[in-house]
């Protein structure tokens, strides 16, 4: 009876050695602490303060957004019109059906063929959203929000 108990604790012993060394990286993030890499408060200007022109800017000032021509419903054209006129200093860029097809097929010719067959248009909107932020930077914002 000894003996098979000590084989089964080795045995479990084991097992149990493997389990942690195969889940030792997410075991760690619990006793994590982040606030190594956390910004604190008094890391960030006010707003308009001049401070912020000195910080170096590392997401280009550039707002996408999509649709599926450039005749935007005019429930959206004030919203849209607003939040141009709030980022004069930013870039805008309008991405249609056509001009992200276009994207897509002269800087990631690997996925052409499944933006093409996607089934439904919301999800070639959804995939172009990762391209161009990935491609130029800057933010993206929904044309309804």
């Amino acid at each position: 009876m000894r003996r098979s108990l000590a084989i089964f604790l080795a045995v479990t012993g084991i097992i149990v050695i493997f389990l942690v060394h195969s889940v030792y990286t997410l075991l760690t993030l619990l006793v994590e602490d982040g606030s190594a890499d956390a910004i604190h408060s008094a890391e960030i200007p006010a707003p308009n303060s001049p401070l912020i022109d000195n910080m170096p800017q590392y997401i280009p000032k550039i707002i996408h957004q999509t649709y599926i021509n450039d005749s935007v419903p005019e429930i959206w054209r004030e919203p849209q019109r607003t939040c141009i006129d709030i980022h004069e200093d930013y870039e805008y860029k309008m991405w249609t059906d056509a001009k992200s097809r276009e994207l897509i097929a002269t800087e990631y010719p690997w996925f052409l063929n499944t933006f093409d067959n996607y089934s439904q248009p919301i999800q070639r909107a959804d995939a172009i959203r990762y391209f161009v932020l990935a491609h130029f930077g800057g933010i993206y914002i929904d044309l309804d929000d």
